[in-house]
């Protein structure tokens, strides 16, 4: 097993390299040397071939890596050195771009052999490939997985902890979330995890999925039909949107990618999601006239679009982040699309008070007649 340590830094090693951002080293003087190349002999035996596969993978030829890897695992001679094989063959399709086949290839190495840090580390990175590629019912059952197992250390219990939350929070138990989500943050208050500033990607899953708990309760209030005290009601909907907020930008400060345009996107949508509720509110039965009514709207735009202007703010810093980093999520493309939604609507809001017979300065003398009215009320 000599193979053991150094095929599990190749793998870690190749997973984290997409994820930092790597200062330019001073420059140096340049020394012109012969590339080595390494072909492949017809009596090239496993232990060799591992090599040259791992030189691939270290070069960053993942799709080359990957076919000797999946000879490897499937030689039965090989050995102690195919649980490794099988392992970095995940590795290189994921480096290579194919997380479907990389999925293939770890869920087989937990399968074939469970026991023992191969398969372990296998079901780690099949659960971050559930989770990247929305598969939430998977990504439940891979978490169980892993739970069940008693050889995890603290870092990685708090991995599972988190991938089980995210699951059951995107299948719509906030309840069920939270108790998972405890876990974990007992765990990072026990290791001090993130209190140098940046945050390991394990604790910025269970940010995230702290911030989907707060989001779904958030968006359980809402204002059709009126609740019986309105202005409570959207003081607590605003709570959870900034609650929510400071989860996903805690998330963020893992520095990934992925999790920034995930924990990005949610929050302008908190905000759009938010505009789109309270415009929806009807207006109330003093404004018997037209003209109430046509007053009672231009306020209601006038007052509420700040919340698009903030939610559009955020889409464009997330499509930013994909546009700087290259991260081509669904979640860039979700930001973009939003992006379009509230320009327009929000060309739409100046269009309609523009139409209305009432300056906006007239508009925000309503909304504080308003203000001063629930005020003094009783």
């Amino acid at each position: 097993m000599r193979w053991f340590p150094l095929a599990i830094v190749v793998a870690f090693a190749s997973a984290c390299a997409h994820r930092q951002a790597v200062a330019p080293p001073p420059a140096q003087p340049i020394i012109y040397v012969p590339p080595t190349i390494i072909t492949p002999k017809d009596d090239e035996t496993p232990t060799q071939k591992f090599e040259r596969a791992r030189a691939l993978l270290i070069d960053g030829k993942g799709a080359e890596a990957a076919g000797l890897f999946d000879q490897l695992a499937r030689d039965e001679s090989t050995g102690p050195i195919g649980p490794l094989a099988s392992f970095n063959a995940g590795v290189a399709w994921e480096q290579a771009g194919d997380r479907e086949g990389a999925l293939s290839r770890f869920r087989s190495t937990a399968e074939r052999h469970p026991t023992g840090d191969v398969g372990k580390f296998a079901v780690i990175r099949a659960a971050r490939l559930h989770a990247h590629l929305e598969q939430w019912s998977q990504l439940s059952a891979v978490a169980d997985l892993l739970l069940a197992r008693t050889d995890l250390t603290q870092v990685e219990k708090l991995e599972a902890f988190g991938a089980k939350a995210l699951a059951v929070v995107e299948a719509g138990d906030a309840d069920a979330a939270d108790r998972f989500i405890a876990k974990g943050r007992d765990i990072i208050d026990v290791l001090r995890l993130g209190e140098g500033g940046k945050l390991p990607l394990e604790v910025a899953q269970i940010h995230f999925a702290l911030g989907e708990v707060r989001r779904l309760r958030g968006e359980a209030i809402v204002f059709v039909p009126l609740p019986p005290n309105f202005a409570d009601a959207l003081e607590r909907r605003c709570q959870l949107l900034l609650d929510a907020q400071s989860a996903y930008s805690d998330a963020m400060r893992s520095y990934d990618a992925h999790w920034a345009a995930m924990s990005g996107f949610r929050v302008g949508e908190l905000y759009q999601k938010l505009h789109k509720d309270v415009m929806s509110i009807p207006p109330p039965r003093t404004a018997s006239t037209t003209g109430d009514k046509r007053l009672f709207e231009g306020a209601m735009r006038l007052r509420y679009r700040v919340l698009l202007e903030k939610g559009l703010k955020m889409m464009e810093h997330t499509v930013m982040v994909g546009e700087r980093t290259g991260e081509a999520s669904p979640w860039i493309d979700r930001a973009r699309a939003a992006r379009r939604e509230i320009e327009l609507a929000l060309n739409e809001q100046k269009e309609r008070i523009a139409k209305l017979p009432y300056t906006e300065k007239e508009l925000q003398k309503a909304l504080d007649d308003l203000a001063a009215t629930a005020k003094n009320r009783p």
